[in-house]
């Protein structure tokens, strides 16, 4: 059964700049290393800054992030 791949922009990026690397991300996913410590400290702060971004704009639209055909 054909399965959907989301393009995000990130991978979209990743693309422009190696193209296996986004064969990579959206078919084999699996074989790249987890994320340092420090990475992942990085995408943290930007879910604080989103919640934080809700706070200061509680009419805000939030767009869906599993199911980017949806918004």
């Amino acid at each position: 059964m054909y399965r959907r791949k989301n393009l995000s922009k990130s991978k979209y990026i990743n693309g422009l700049q190696c193209l296996k690397l986004l064969w990579v991300l959206i078919n084999d996913a699996a074989r790249l290393p987890a994320y340092d410590a420090a990475t992942q400290h990085v995408f943290d702060q930007g879910h604080i800054i989103g919640e934080l971004a809700q706070q200061l704009y509680p009419g805000g639209i939030k767009l869906h992030t599993e199911n980017i055909g949806e918004n």
